[in-house]
């Protein structure tokens, strides 16, 4: 796959195609919930769309930005960490959308 530079030399990680019984994440609109987020992780930006693991007061989720820039990005639900991770997996794995 040829990906193009981004974030220095790392390009993030692939999502898998979506399985056959793929569970669906319910999306909201992100909202300005705290001063700081922190992006634990993140998807190439050669696919759309781009989803980040994040944490923030002590909760996580995963944010989703089909744009490329966090303008008209959707969040999941804000979990403990450790769900958040589960559910960053399940997307990348293509259990979850």
């Amino acid at each position: 796959m040829n990906c193009p530079r981004s974030r220095g030399d790392y390009r993030g990680l692939h999502v898998a195609a979506a399985q056959a019984q793929t569970e669906l994440v319910e999306w909201e609109p992100s909202l300005p919930r705290t001063d700081r987020v922190r992006v634990r992780a993140h998807t190439c930006v050669c696919q759309s769309p781009i989803y980040e693991l994040c944490a923030a007061g002590g909760l996580g989720f995963v944010r989703r930005s089909t744009s490329g820039s966090l303008t008209g990005s959707d969040e999941s639900a804000w979990l403990s960490v450790a769900a958040a991770e589960d559910l960053w997996w399940r997307i990348l794995s293509g259990q979850a959308r």
